[in-house]
């Protein structure tokens, strides 16, 4: 008893720690679950996606991460925390290498720089205001356009800016089965001990809810506190841990009433 003390004195030592940690740094969200940049691109032709993931690091860093977007792989997202001009024109030279495509970097700026100039509607412009926009484009920002690169309003690229995944969003659809499997073993703690011990009827589901919510408590403390990544593993985790723990306490208690009805 005064080792189990111990311990949960030293667990709830670990969550205030876990707590500030995340109250001053947050979770170290892994790249898909942290706020970061997506690059989708329209590739038609047959592709590996692992030399597509090994160009991209070669082109952004270690942490990015290549996978098909689309059902039948006819498009790719890399996503990456943070990417710039350059890295992205490398990255499209070496995918236009290796593949024969045309992908070009202007493609994706084509919007921010008609947003910056008010260009709202390419189609209402005469060809002249259109010749006027291209070779404003080009000395001001480098990029040459043809008229019907201008008037295409498809694209098969394209840029977005991902907001951070909230912990509580990645397990949110594990809480409440945890939570009704909780309630089940904690009834049934509570009909198996009815007849069996004073009091213990209450204080034996009260001390199983206590102990569940300590260990998830404490191992999102940790996870925290060594700055694991916060990923797509964290609700297999937490959901395995627990159905073990939940069977695991069952099971020991269920020895403990046999062993002393034997003794009675």
């Amino acid at each position: 008893m005064k080792n189990r003390k111990i311990i949960y004195i030293l667990m709830i030592i670990a969550i205030i720690f876990g707590a500030v940690m995340i109250w001053k740094k947050d979770f170290n969200y892994g790249t898909l679950y942290s706020t970061h940049k997506r690059l989708e691109v329209a590739i038609v032709k047959d592709h590996d996606i692992n030399d597509i993931q090994k160009i991209a690091k070669e082109s952004f860093d270690s942490d990015v991460i290549a996978r098909n977007s689309t059902l039948f792989s006819t498009s790719i997202a890399i996503d990456v925390k943070n990417m710039n001009d350059d890295q992205i024109k490398n990255f499209f030279t070496k995918i236009n290498e290796k593949y024969g495509t045309s992908f070009d970097i202007k493609e994706l700026k084509k919007i921010d720089i008609l947003e910056e100039l008010n260009v709202e509607s390419i189609s209402e412009l005469s060809d002249d205001e259109i010749n006027s926009l291209i070779s404003q484009i080009k000395e001001k920002y480098g990029y040459e356009y043809t008229k019907d690169e201008l008037l295409n309003e498809t694209s098969s690229i394209r840029y977005t800016d991902v907001a951070k995944t909230n912990i509580i969003n990645v397990i949110r659809n594990f809480i409440m089965p945890m939570i009704v499997s909780l309630a089940i073993v904690a009834v049934y703690f509570a009909i198996r001990y009815r007849n069996e011990c004073k009091h213990a009827w209450i204080l034996k589901p009260l001390k199983l809810v206590f102990e569940m919510i300590l260990n998830q408590a404490f191992i999102i403390s940790v996870i925290a506190i060594t700055r694991i990544p916060v990923s797509s593993y964290i609700p297999i985790l937490l959901i395995f841990i627990w159905l073990i723990q939940i069977l695991s306490e069952t099971i020991k208690e269920e020895e403990k009433l046999k062993l002393a009805n034997k003794e009675e």
